[in-house]
C-alpha cells in the first residue's frame, strides 16, 4: 500500500492565508443588516438637514469679485490708473485746448479717453522733466541750468501730445507697405469663390499689422449692424492713405455698379507696388548726398573744432570758455547728427 505523500510546508501557509482571505471576503461581500441600513440612513438625514454655514457674507464676496477683476487687468493698465488719478481734475479742465485729440487717437486705435490721456501727459512730463532739471542743475551752472530744464519740460510735453499724429502716422506706413499684399489676398479669396465679407474676415485674421486691425474694425462695424458700404466709408475717412482710400473707393463702386472685383483689385496692386518700387529707388539716390554730411559732421567737425580751439589758445586769442567747448562736443554735435538722422528718417518713402 503506497503512502500518502506530505505537501511542503511552503503550500500549507499558503493555503492557510488564501482560506483566511475568502473568510474575510465572505463577511465584507454580505448584505448589511437591517439595523445598519437605518444607522445609514439616519445619519444621511442629520447631515443634509444641518444648515450650511457660508464662507463669504455678501459684501465680502463682492469685494473678493472686485480685487480679481482688478487683478485680471493687464499691470500696464493699473500702473496708468495709478499714474493719471492725481491729475484728473486738471486734465478735465485742459481737455478743450487739445484740438482734434479725440480724431487723433481714433485714427491711432488707441483705447483711452481723451480725459485720460491729458492726465497721462501731465504725469509724464511731471515724472521725465524732474531728473531732466536735476541733472541740468548738476552739470551746469545756474544761469544755464533753468533754461535747459524747461526746454526738457516743454520737449516731453510737446511729444507726449503729437504722440498719437505720430503713431497714426506709423499705421498709414504700415498699411501703404503691406496694401499690395492684403489686394492680392483680396483677389485670390475672390477668384476662389469666397464672397467678398469673408475675404475681409480673412484679412482681419492674418498677420497684416495695421491693416489687419483696420480690417478687424470693419468687420467690427459690420457685426454691429452698419453695412458693408457704411463700414468701408469710416474706413476711408480714419485711413489718411491715399491708396487704400482709391482701393476702397473703387470697391464701394464695384458693389453698386458691379464688375469683375478680383481682377481690379489684381491691376491696383501691381500699381501700388510699381510706384513703391520708384519712390524706394528715388530715396536711394537721394541718400548719397545725407552719407556725405553724416560723415564730415562725425568724423571731422570734431577734428576741425579741437584744431580750431587749440590754435586759438596758442597765439593768446579770444578763445572760448573750457566748459562751453565741452558742452558743444557733447551736446551740440550728437544733436546735430541726430538731426540729420530725423531728416533721413523723414525722407522715407510713403507712397
Amino acid at each position: 500500500m503506497a503512502r500518502k505523500k506530505k505537501g511542503s510546508p511552503f503550500l500549507s501557509f499558503l493555503e492557510g492565508i488564501g482560506s483566511g482571505l475568502f473568510k474575510v471576503g465572505e463577511k465584507i461581500g454580505g448584505k448589511p443588516g437591517e439595523e445598519e441600513v437605518a444607522e445609514r440612513l439616519e445619519k444621511i438625514k442629520e447631515a443634509t438637514a444641518a444648515p450650511l454655514r457660508p464662507e463669504f457674507t455678501p459684501e465680502e464676496e463682492r469685494a473678493w469679485m472686485r480685487r480679481r477683476s482688478e487683478l485680471r487687468r493687464p499691470f500696464s493698465e493699473r500702473l496708468t490708473d495709478f499714474l493719471i488719478s492725481p491729475f484728473k481734475k486738471p486734465a478735465q479742465r485742459m481737455v478743450g485746448s487739445f484740438t482734434g485729440l479725440e480724431r487723433d487717437l481714433y485714427r491711432a486705435n488707441m483705447k483711452i479717453s481723451p480725459e485720460a490721456f491729458v492726465a497721462l501727459i501731465l504725469a509724464l512730463t511731471l515724472l521725465a522733466g524732474i531728473p531732466i532739471l536735476l541733472l541740468a542743475s548738476l552739470l551746469l551752472p545756474f544761469p544755464l541750468n533753468l533754461p535747459i530744464g524747461m526746454f526738457g519740460f516743454i520737449f516731453i510735453f510737446m511729444y507726449a501730445r503729437n504722440y498719437p499724429r505720430k503713431r497714426a502716422l506709423g499705421r498709414f506706413i504700415d498699411i501703404n507697405r503691406k496694401l499690395p499684399y492684403v489686394l492680392r489676398h483680396l483677389s485670390t479669396s475672390l477668384n476662389s469663390g469666397v464672397g467678398l465679407p469673408e475675404a475681409i474676415v480673412s484679412v482681419s485674421q492674418a498677420d497684416y499689422g495695421a491693416l489687419s486691425e483696420e480690417f478687424g474694425r470693419v468687420v467690427h462695424d459690420v457685426k454691429a449692424g452698419m453695412s458693408l458700404e457704411d463700414a468701408l466709408a469710416r474706413l476711408d475717412e480714419r485711413v489718411e492713405s491715399l491708396p487704400l482710400r482709391r482701393c476702397v473707393r473703387q470697391i464701394r463702386r464695384t458693389l453698386k455698379t458691379g464688375g469683375d472685383l478680383a481682377k481690379i483689385l489684381t491691376s491696383m496692386a501691381n500699381e501700388t507696388s510699381f510706384e513703391l518700387r520708384m519712390k524706394l529707388r528715388d530715396y536711394t539716390q537721394s541718400l548719397n548726398l545725407f552719407a556725405l554730411m553724416y560723415m564730415f559732421a562725425s568724423s571731422v567737425l570734431p577734428a576741425m573744432l579741437i584744431i580750431a580751439f587749440t590754435v586759438m589758445g596758442r597765439i593768446g586769442a579770444a578763445g572760448l570758455p573750457p566748459q562751453l567747448i565741452s558742452m558743444m562736443l557733447i551736446f551740440l554735435l550728437p544733436m546735430l547728427l541726430l538731426f540729420l538722422v530725423l531728416t533721413i528718417k523723414r525722407m522715407e518713402p510713403k507712397l
